[in-house]
């Protein structure tokens, strides 16, 4: 649907890191008319260079979001980068919830991630609003199948994909995280609430290096919100971690400024590569 429509007005709704800037690069580059709705202390300014009405909000407050996106002539919108559930706890200051979004929360008694967003655009859809699928619009950011970078996956890495991708899965399932760390056959780390940078550095502290970082969808996955995103920060935090290789559901997976972080792995010899879901693995 849409891909490809020139001239079609369209809303960010803008969370943390580069995917909101990289998104509005590639989106403008095919002929859409981008608005953005941004955080104030969450997205990245450098946003703002990208779209042609940015609207400054704090995080939280639905109902202006809602006014700001009709005062702008606006009836689809992509949702795109991070918004960490650690913000329910630690958000002083960043969010500022409004009496929507109060209810929202106090009626959704499952706080997982899917949940939550599912009644965020639920209540979007309401106020009569389109939300976009994000791999159908992104999809040229979308990982392939086989190596991304110059080093293909070790025997032993593969091996520990093997292991990993159904514990991810089922992580995926029960609406923990997206990401597991696996050493030679054993489990160091499995995502939670602290995201997948944090997960892959405390790997590296439990079992040192060598290990494979496994990064897929949820069974099922809402692709309208919260695809599994890897980038130049994940390289680093592999680096650091002492991880030999990056495991990613081809398909399902976006790959931000690819080069960059290509060029990152290679100098570091870390093996990056897509696997399939159906689990034709390269």
């Amino acid at each position: 649907m849409h891909q490809g429509d020139e001239g079609m007005a369209l809303a960010l709704i803008a969370g943390a890191g580069g995917l909101p800037t990289e998104a509005a690069r590639l989106l403008r580059g095919r002929g859409y008319s981008l608005s953005a709705i941004a955080f104030r202390d969450l997205t990245d300014p450098a946003l703002e260079k990208e779209v042609t009405e940015p609207r400054w909000l704090r995080l939280g407050q639905l109902e202006a979001m809602a006014d700001a996106l009709h005062e702008m002539g606006i009836e689809r919108l992509l949702l795109v980068g991070k918004v960490s559930k650690a913000l329910l706890f630690l958000g002083q200051g960043v969010v500022e919830p409004d009496a929507e979004a109060i209810r929202l929360l106090s009626d959704e008694r499952d706080r997982g991630d899917e949940p939550l967003m599912q009644s965020i655009v639920r209540w979007l859809e309401g106020r009569g609003f389109e939300v976009c699928d994000q791999g159908e619009m992104l999809a040229p950011m979308l990982a392939h199948v086989g190596p991304l970078s110059a080093r293909p996956p070790s025997k032993i890495e593969l091996a520990d994909l093997e292991l990993g991708w159904p514990v991810v899965r089922e992580l995926g399932r029960i609406g923990i995280g997206q990401c597991v760390v696996v050493k030679h056959g054993s489990i160091l780390a499995v995502e939670a609430i602290e995201g997948t940078d944090a997960v892959i550095r405390r790997s590296g502290e439990l079992g040192g290096s060598g290990a494979t970082v496994i990064k897929a969808s949820r069974p099922g996955q809402d692709r309208r919100f919260d695809l599994p995103a890897v980038g130049v920060g994940t390289i680093d935090a592999i680096r650091a971690s002492g991880a030999s290789g990056l495991a990613i559901e081809a398909g399902s997976t976006l790959v931000l400024d690819q080069q960059a972080m290509v060029k990152g792995a290679d100098r570091a010899n870390i093996a990056v590569w897509g696997f399939s879901a159906d689990r034709d693995c390269p």
